[in-house]
């Protein structure tokens, strides 16, 4: 019991400290860290080995798994939103997850992981299932994870709906059709419909992307 005591005390205070300028996925990665630190300082003191260093080296592995499985949760749910729209609406295709890697470095130890972070995701809809019930529930999956990813970050998710051209128009590139954004949390959507000579004309695609820092520090 006492050693719980001491795990969760440790915790509470190390995860307490900076947490209020972190997204929600990096307080996770620090909460890890503070786990680590302390489970690795009661181990110390059990095995009557040196506790600061079994902090640190705790607080290193803590830090790490948090922050690799804020990261592998966020690609876990885009896969999952986006294979369920498959799976429920004929003719819908999903592009492979797109990811980043992001250079992790803990502030107090200076040691650097590579992480792979969700960078975007695409969903073709048939234009014929788009009004139909299932098609406005896939759309309303994806819009959700957009506003979660945005709420959990902070930051600005940008999803984009792009349908072909209308026939007889020239435009031989993507153009801007019209522009929302919708506040999620401390962080928004915005959403971009446009018209895209790259799309087929018998769908709607639906892209949800963000954008990543090459390094970050937790």
């Amino acid at each position: 019991m006492k050693i719980r005591i001491i795990v969760a005390s440790l915790a509470c205070m190390m995860a307490a400290t900076g947490c209020e300028t972190m997204d929600s996925k990096t307080q996770g990665a620090v909460i890890g860290g503070a786990i680590g630190c302390a489970g690795g300082a009661v181990l110390a003191k059990l095995t009557k080995n040196d506790m600061g260093t079994a902090c640190v080296a705790g607080a290193v592995v803590g830090g790490a798994i948090g922050y690799l499985r804020a990261r592998n949760a966020e690609v876990q749910e885009a896969r999952q939103a986006t294979q369920e729209v498959a799976s429920e609406v004929p003719g819908a295709r999903v592009s492979p997850v797109e990811t980043q890697t992001v250079q992790v470095t803990d502030r107090e130890t200076r040691k650097t992981e590579r992480v792979q972070a969700f960078k975007s995701v695409s969903v073709d809809i048939p234009v014929s299932q788009v009004d139909t019930p299932d098609g406005r529930a896939a759309v309303a999956k994806l819009d959700a994870y957009a506003r979660k990813v945005a709420a959990e970050r902070g930051e600005t998710v940008d999803m984009t709906v792009a349908s072909a051209p209308e026939k007889g128009a020239a435009s031989a590139s993507r153009v801007t059709l019209r522009q929302t954004s919708e506040v999620s949390g401390n962080g928004q959507v915005k959403r971009s419909y446009t018209a895209d000579p790259r799309v087929p004309a018998n769908v709607q695609r639906y892209t949800i992307e963000v954008k990543n820092r090459d390094r970050v520090e937790v």
